[in-house]
């Protein structure tokens, strides 16, 4: 845990003295929740041409792929929420740790 950590955080830190405010960390939250508005701020972001909403909305309906698990979601189902609580409890602190060194507490999934 700690090793990965230390490396996680080294590598973004690493970076981030690099590129500095030029890094933009995003979630796939964000992207599903409204990918027009993501894929507007990584193009105002890295300095190219943005298209209009229409466009956007265009390209990422021609752009979706099928989820290529549904069908083992089908035969398996959901996820037990045991397993969920499990994999939240162990990344919580991880996600803590990030949204700390970020300064944005939207990295703080599960609270």
């Amino acid at each position: 845990k700690q090793w990965y950590q230390r490396r996680v955080r080294g590598y973004i830190r690493d970076w981030m003295e690099v590129w500095g405010d030029q890094f933009l960390v995003l979630t796939m939250n964000e992207y599903h929740d409204n990918p027009t508005s993501v894929l507007t701020r990584v193009f105002s972001h890295i300095g190219v041409f943005v298209p209009d909403k229409d466009e956007l909305r265009e390209f990422i309906q021609h752009s979706k792929i099928d989820n290529t698990n549904s069908d083992v979601k089908k035969s398996f189902g959901d996820m037990l929420d045991e397993t969920r609580t499990l994999l939240q409890n162990f990344y919580r602190p991880f996600n803590e740790d990030l949204a700390n060194f970020l300064k944005d507490t939207k990295y703080k999934f599960y609270q």
